[in-house]
């Protein structure tokens, strides 16, 4: 797996509006990385960025990547997304947003998992599916 590319205070401006494919959102308390978004783009690159540990805002988060600004992210679920975009539970206060194309390529080896166990898989097979196509 390709090396994520942090991304802080410093040089979010440089990572604006990254051609998303799939990201992940955790809630500041959420089990594994509180605060973290991890983005994977177009070109199965992998970006990090967090906006409870370290300078991020989540106002940066958003231009990073665009589709975060139009979610909602409940206690148990994605409550909204913006069109074009769903989301997955990963469990423990963790989400994944997919594009819909994106999505119904993985869905049915999604749900064949319990959330916690797509939560340490879900990259791979997001970048699997990048690479295939």
């Amino acid at each position: 797996m390709e090396k994520e590319i942090y991304i802080n205070k410093e040089n979010y401006k440089e990572y604006a509006n990254l051609d998303v494919v799939a990201f992940s959102y955790a809630h500041g308390g959420a089990m594994g990385v509180g605060g973290e978004i991890i983005v994977i783009t177009k070109d199965a690159k992998i970006y990090s960025m967090n906006y409870v540990f370290g300078d991020m805002k989540i106002e940066m988060c958003d231009e990073v990547c665009p589709p975060l600004k139009d979610c909602i992210f409940g206690l148990w679920d994605v409550e909204k997304t913006p069109d074009g975009w769903k989301g997955v539970s990963l469990g423990a206060g963790n989400f994944l947003v997919l594009s819909e194309p994106l999505y119904h390529q993985l869905k049915r080896q999604m749900f064949k998992l319990a959330p916690h166990k797509l939560y340490g898989v879900w990259m791979d097979m997001v970048l699997n599916c990048i690479k295939q196509s």
